[in-house]
Order: C-alpha cells, then structure tokens, then sequence
C-alpha cells in the first residue's frame, strides 16, 4: 500500500442511526450530514453522502448521542459493496450506505479503484466533494 493525503473528521452519529440496524454504525458506509450537524447513513440516492465511515461503533454507544464517529471527506476509502461494480466506474450510494454504480438521479459520491465482484465486497473508492448529479 501506498501513502494517502487523506482527510478525516470526527462527527457525532444521531442517536437514531441507521436505527433497524442492531449493528449501530458499520464502517465502510457512505454517510450524510443532518440538519443538525450530526451524521446518519445515507439511505437513498438522492442524498448528498459526506464520506464513508472507517469504523464500528455500536448500538449501545450510538444510542447515547454521543459517539463520535471517524468519517473520510477526502482521499481513498474502504466501501462495502451493494452490487458488483466496475473499476472506474463513477459510485453512489444504495439505501444501506454501500457503493453501487452512480445511476440516474443518485449522486457520485466517488470513482472505485477496485471492481467489486457481488454484494458485501469491499473495494478502495477515490472520494470526490460536491455529489454531483448524474443526469
């Protein structure tokens, strides 16, 4: 591996993340940021994903509303995988935070450096700012 110019923050998690999830909050996962300043993870493809979370924490903690969370704005990042992507090809997010091929209407929230094979697959994203829309 190489060495990255990366560019990580700490957010509070909302108590309510991800809140069907008895995982609390996965690593790897695309995130947004709240009104309130705190981060949830995306779960469509309109939202603006702010960067990918590089770490568990779990229920019990997250339900405090006080874990604060790791998060990647910029840089090159571990994504799950929600389906088998392309290398090169532009990402989004799904509804469960992981990467799939940026479709119409979604968000390009980076460029995967790996192909991703099936579901679950992690591979190395190039985080792009800004989301832009795909038309």
């Amino acid at each position: 591996m190489g060495n990255y110019a990366d560019i990580d923050k700490g957010y509070t998690a909302v108590s309510t993340y991800a809140s069907s999830d008895v995982n609390g909050v996965q690593a790897f996962r695309f995130v947004r940021l709240t009104a309130s300043q705190t981060i949830d993870r995306c779960s469509a493809i309109t939202q603006v994903p702010i960067g990918v979370v590089q770490e568990n924490v779990d229920q019990a903690k997250v339900l405090t509303g006080k874990a604060v969370v790791d998060v990647r704005l910029l840089g090159i990042s571990r994504v799950t995988a929600g389906a088998a992507v392309a290398i090169m090809a532009e990402v989004s997010t799904d509804t469960a935070g992981r990467a799939v091929t940026a479709a119409s209407t979604s968000r390009v929230a980076g460029i995967a450096l790996q192909a991703a094979a099936a579901i679950g697959d992690q591979i190395d994203v190039f985080l792009v700012p800004a989301g832009r829309i795909v038309p």
